[in-house]
């Protein structure tokens, strides 16, 4: 099995939009390792997540070094034996620890192919590009599907953001109470920043010691005078009568200011 995928900015889905195409990293219960092992995967977890800190404590585990993984496979082999599981091999255990899923040599040469074919069309204009997700499955015949998949307006990456104007004036303790009262936020206790710098921080206590100073300070003095900007919010907020966490992205314009025009402001505050 295997897709190939076009993705044009401002146009198609970009990959953090169909990120739940995914399926979610397997995870075992450290109980499950430790005392009752059923399959050669705990074996080898339990050599990599609780045996290596047993025996090497303070050392890091390193899965590109070969000596650090022939320990894990011999650890996991003896674990195997003294449960009478079978099926560990060392690469097995390199799939595991790095989390690799097998591939075969065909399977990879036709989704290049694919791949290669597409930005092909996209240099010359030989041909319409797919639109805009390729599957193929040859685990019987062969099945090649195209889907056709739509952008997530609230995607963190390439969607707009929810607008949010404000007076120039306005401080970062105001904007983070009309947070709250936003009627497609509703979003309490927020964190905010900016740039990869933390504007306001609710926890840990450290951080926001660190930047309640700038709860009083105008958000258009914090954002640097520009006429708009792109914040990130993170908090509680309500779904379906329930709190939960919460992260979205945001645009804000500053009334009054003249550049801030510019802005799309087709969706409202």
């Amino acid at each position: 099995k295997g897709h190939a995928r076009v993705i044009i900015p401002g146009t198609t889905p970009c990959f953090e939009c169909n990120i739940w195409l995914f399926p979610p990293q397997v995870k075992f219960p450290l109980c499950t390792l430790a005392e009752t092992p059923r399959t050669a995967a705990h074996c080898i977890e339990y050599a990599h997540l609780i045996k290596w800190d047993e025996v090497h404590s303070g050392k890091p585990f390193d899965a590109d070094d070969t000596e650090h993984m022939q320990w894990i496979y011999s650890e996991a082999l003896k674990r195997a034996e003294l449960f009478g599981i079978s099926g560990v091999t060392y690469s097995l255990t390199q799939g595991v620890v790095k989390n690799i899923i097998p591939a075969i040599a065909s399977t990879n040469a036709i989704i290049s192919a694919a791949c290669a074919l597409e930005a092909l069309k996209l240099i010359s204009g030989c041909s319409k590009s797919v639109s805009n997700y390729l599957t193929y499955n040859g685990l019987v015949g062969t099945h090649n599907k195209v889907t056709e998949f739509v952008r997530d307006t609230d995607c963190l990456v390439c969607g707009p953001g929810t607008l949010i104007e404000l007076d120039t004036s306005s401080t970062l303790s105001e904007f983070i109470k009309m947070l709250e009262e936003h009627p497609k936020l509703l979003m309490s206790k927020a964190s905010v920043t900016h740039g990869g710098n933390n504007l306001c921080m609710q926890s840990p206590e450290v951080l926001e010691q660190m930047t309640r100073q700038n709860l009083s300070i105008p958000m258009f003095e914090l954002l640097k005078g520009t006429p708009f900007a792109t914040v990130h919010v993170s908090g509680m907020a309500e779904s379906n009568g329930k709190k939960v966490s919460s992260l979205r992205k945001l645009r804000v314009a500053f009334k009054g200011v003249e550049e801030a025009s510019k802005m799309d402001t087709t969706e409202s505050s």
